[in-house]
């Protein structure tokens, strides 16, 4: 009832200090066991703030001895009238994984990376955009036991959360269009990221029985609100940074409910 009670509350806007004084409980720089880096799914408000997470744990792992494959996509304009050397290429390809099919430029792959799924692959079977899980097996192009290339692109095999089961992702090629004036560009790549941290947008939708949240440097109504919903219970938060100026103010974080709830606190009794 208490977590019920703080998500109502910032849901309306609000939330008051008995609410942050609850908060403030969670709030930690101890990390451990299901909180662990290697664990836990930090959220943040930013993508610079989930990259920077993102290659630390990378960092992490290598200290630790983890062999690590870095995975270049592999580039191409369908329409073009000349051959385009690399230079040029990333001249003509927006950086922004949102503009070229959910498909990214650049990837490390290890046995046991936490990744998440950027494509809707089977419905049916539950692979679909956001779902989360671990790599359990990398397989190279032609039987090899190692990458050769940096523009080999192998398949893996991932074991998803939530009962999803272990399943075989292969490459995938989307288009999409070019910088500028250059027409048309695919790419092939693993429709994946890395996952050990990831923006409120992009965790709408999902759950989490452990996360660590980063509640400062919001930018926008309802993060907070979307932040937390996210995990299952109070025993399952912790949170790195908490500023409570920005989870409290007259603008409700969500103008709909607030009116909804005063039209509901207007209705006259029977």
């Amino acid at each position: 009832n208490t977590f019920i009670n703080i998500l109502n509350a910032l849901r309306i806007g609000e939330i008051r200090s008995e609410h942050i004084s609850e908060l403030m409980k969670y709030v930690t720089s101890d990390f451990n066991d299901e909180f662990s880096i290697e664990k836990a799914i930090r959220i943040y408000a930013t993508r610079k703030q989930v990259d920077s997470h993102n290659s630390a744990v990378v960092e992490h792992f290598k200290r630790k001895g983890t062999e690590m494959f870095t995975i270049i996509a592999h580039d191409s304009i369908i329409d073009a009238q000349r051959e385009i050397n690399a230079v040029e290429m990333e001249k003509m390809i927006s950086t922004d994984i949102n503009k070229t099919g959910g498909l990214p430029q650049k990837l490390t792959l290890y046995v046991g990376a936490k990744i998440m799924i950027r494509s809707n692959l089977d419905v049916a079977k539950k692979l679909v955009n956001g779902s989360i899980g671990h790599i359990t097996e990398i397989i190279w192009p032609n039987f090899r036991r190692a990458q050769m290339y940096p523009t080999d692109v192998p398949s893996v095999r991932v074991e998803f959360e939530r009962g999803v089961g272990n399943h075989l992702i292969t490459p995938e090629i989307k288009e999409f269009k070019a910088l500028g004036s250059y027409g048309t560009a695919e790419r092939r790549m693993l429709p994946m990221v890395l996952c050990y941290a990831a923006t409120a947008h992009k965790m709408q939708g999902g759950t989490l029985d452990f996360g660590v949240l980063n509640l400062s440097k919001l930018f926008a109504k309802g993060q907070a609100y979307v932040m937390l919903s996210r995990i299952r219970s109070l025993e399952g938060l912790r949170i790195e940074e908490l500023d409570s100026a920005q989870l409290t103010g007259n603008k409700p974080c969500n103008i709909l409910a607030l009116e909804e709830l005063e039209r509901m606190r207007n209705l006259p009794s029977n």
